[in-house]
């Protein structure tokens, strides 16, 4: 998109860290537009392609598949936690499926389902470790990479 048809977005930012990190940014790109620019393709543009990329590591089912997606979406940020009761609330209700199957019908699937020798969804202590998509086109790219088989 170019300047002269491009959408101008402003923000307001008081965080001496931030700014420090933008202008740091801003010569590596050339100027502050430019770094934001690759700032917002690298954190949302590149997580749609991780998104589609995911698919092929998820099993064939539909509802296994949203089901996956109800688990990214509602895992804590940063850390992709789950109460595992919250997590079999959210999908029942969001797929619209009895809570007492989605255990059966979504998460045992993904548990079972391994990208570079890793679950997409892990129980540990009362929780489900959620593989969010970026991670698992990570842990698909170093299969790949090592020239190992892939997971699919």
């Amino acid at each position: 998109m170019s300047a002269e048809t491009g959408k101008r977005v402003s923000a307001r930012v008081s965080d001496d860290e931030l700014l420090d990190a933008l202008d740091d940014a801003a010569d590596e790109h050339g100027s502050r537009s430019e770094a934001i620019r690759a700032a917002l393709r690298e954190s949302y543009a590149d997580r749609d392609s991780n998104e589609a990329n995911v698919v092929a590591y998820l099993p064939d089912d539909p509802v296994v598949r949203r089901g996956y997606e109800v688990l990214c979406d509602e895992a804590s940020p940063f850390q992709s936690r789950i109460d595992v009761d919250t997590a079999m609330s959210r999908v029942a209700n969001r797929l619209n499926i009895p809570k007492g199957s989605v255990k059966r019908r979504v998460i045992l699937p993904l548990e079972r389902q391994r990208v570079g020798g890793q679950q997409v969804v892990e129980p540990k202590w009362g929780v489900l470790v959620v593989r969010q998509p970026d991670e698992i086109a990570g842990l698909a790219d170093a299969v790949r990479t090592d020239g190992g088989a892939r997971d699919a």
